[in-house]
């Protein structure tokens, strides 16, 4: 294996860029996979994310554009827009000292953007099929000069059913190029593509980390169904990494499990299919700047991710297919950095984790709970950032210090007693008042003689039986009239029923 970009071929200028992005040495994949595209070479690479494929087939992509042409050169498909807005930042700057322009084109972005950038000569182009597919058939994307195809995991983009379309957009494209096909695994159609799209590929396949990973500490917890959550928590403290991805098979559990670790006081956000591009955007950008703890994802997301020294993954579910378990555990010890993977396992998971680990060739070792003395001891000498609560919200000034409500003073102050002073209406107002006083003052002897001839006892008689037969009583009342009464063996209360007189009379 060659020890520096030099030695592979590679241009001086491109070099240059390469170093300041902090990388001085090849990596396995790029020794092995830069001589055989400099030779005009298809190739299959059967490789784990993070083991630099983008710069595979970047480096010499970009030693082999053509200035002299105008328009795309190179197409790159990748199975998600978080993943090709990533290759297209990177190839970017690997091309800091040429002129050669990127663009990435992906769903939930302005489309009229990228026609704008195509157009105005945009050499490589980086993008997810269906959008890819979109420009061709608005022939806003001109395929006639491309001479550079790369399947970026192309796995996963089978996974997520895209496959029909890269096969439509293989067909638009010149069959003099160059094929580049990278994949984590290679299902059997994945096979057929590279047999009929591809030109006497030469494969390489770096076995040790297709299946798993040396740098990576793989190990599982046994937990119940319904104390997920809580062990979650409980090892996450013991853990305290300095950043962490949790994986989900569902997005109702992303969301239950984000929800639950932020009342926890973890800084946590969550990415799954139902996020818009600007929030999943933000959320990369947050985690790569260190602006938060945990980020709680599904396997379509997990393709997206590329974080350098993160440093835990947790299996919250097991995955469901043997191939995701791979890809999991890769977005940690990238890049020659060790890495550590975690898996919750119940009791229905524990078949479906033995087949991983034949899968995977190893075996995963199962470790004991923290116990309760364990979390406390982790808790007492964390720093505060995973202690699992929030910190405090700073005072204002330097020396503020709490009050203490025990030792506060209180003067009693001499209150004089409020004098009572009749209320005051408007004229208008007091009028009303006066008329109303007159009726009512009328109205009293008519209530006195009602009160004669109506018995109305002191107090109320309860019977055993409170359903009785209503009867209508009529009362003839002086100069009103005839006036109905519901009477009942239960009588009216006495304050109830003159209350009413008095209204009827006021009205």
């Amino acid at each position: 294996m060659n020890n520096n970009f030099i030695d592979l071929g590679v241009d001086p200028i491109i070099v240059k860029a390469i170093e300041e992005m902090g990388f001085k040495y090849p990596t396995n994949v790029q020794s092995r996979a830069i001589p055989h595209v400099l030779n005009h070479q298809d190739l299959v690479v059967m490789s784990k994310t993070g083991s630099g494929k983008t710069g595979a087939f970047g480096i010499p992509m970009l030693q082999m554009m053509e200035a002299e042409i105008v328009g795309p050169q190179a197409l790159v498909l990748t199975p998600t827009r978080e993943l090709a807005v990533q290759v297209e930042s990177d190839i970017s700057l690997m091309s800091k000292y040429q002129e050669v322009t990127t663009t990435a084109v992906y769903g939930q972005h302005n489309i009229n953007i990228e026609v704008e950038a195509i157009k105005k000569g945009a050499s490589i182009v980086v993008g997810t099929p269906g959008r890819v597919f979109d420009h061709i058939s608005r022939k806003t994307l001109p395929t006639k000069g491309i001479r550079f195809l790369v399947l970026d995991e192309a796995d996963r983009m089978l996974d997520m059913g895209f496959i029909d379309q890269v096969v439509k957009i293989i067909k638009t494209l010149p069959k003099n190029r160059v094929t580049m096909l990278f994949s984590a695994t290679m299902p059997a159609e994945i096979q057929r593509i590279c047999q009929a799209y591809m030109n006497e590929a030469t494969t390489i396949a770096l076995e040790s980390d297709t299946k798993t990973v040396d740098a990576i500490k793989q190990l599982y917890y046994r937990v119940e169904a319904n104390e997920k959550r809580t062990q979650l928590d409980r090892l996450l403290k013991i853990e305290q990494p300095d950043s962490c991805l949790i994986f989900c098979n569902t997005r109702y559990a992303v969301d239950k499990v984000q929800a639950y670790l932020e009342r926890k006081g973890y800084v946590v956000d969550a990415i799954h299919g139902a996020n818009t591009q600007v929030s999943r955007m933000k959320t990369i950008e947050k985690i790569k700047k260190g602006a938060l703890q945990i980020v709680v994802a599904t396997d379509v997301a997990a393709r997206g991710l590329h974080i350098d020294d993160l440093s835990l993954v947790i299996n919250y579910d097991v995955p469901i297919e043997k191939d995701s378990y791979v890809h999991r555990i890769g977005r940690t010890g990238r890049a020659g950095n060790t890495g550590k993977a975690i898996t919750l396992a119940t009791a229905d998971d524990i078949m479906t984790l033995y087949e991983i680990e034949e899968h995977v060739g190893c075996l995963i070792e199962e470790t004991e709970l923290p116990t309760d003395e364990q979390v406390h001891e982790a808790v007492a000498s964390a720093t505060g950032k995973w202690v699992g609560v929030k910190p405090p919200k700073a005072h204002a000034g330097k020396d503020h210090k709490p009050s203490d409500h025990k030792s506060r003073e209180y003067k009693s102050k001499d209150h004089k007693p409020r004098e009572h002073k009749p209320r005051e209406f408007k004229p208008m107002v007091q009028k009303v008042l006066e008329e109303k006083a007159k009726i009512v003052h009328v109205a009293e002897p008519i209530v006195e003689k009602v009160k004669e001839k109506i018995h109305v006892p002191s107090k109320p008689v309860y019977h055993k039986k409170p359903k009785t037969e209503v009867k209508v009583e009529t009362v003839i009342l002086p100069k009103l009239g005839p006036i109905e009464f519901r009477k009942s063996a239960e009588p009216i209360k006495k304050k109830k029923f003159l209350d009413k007189i008095k209204d009827l009379l006021v009205k």
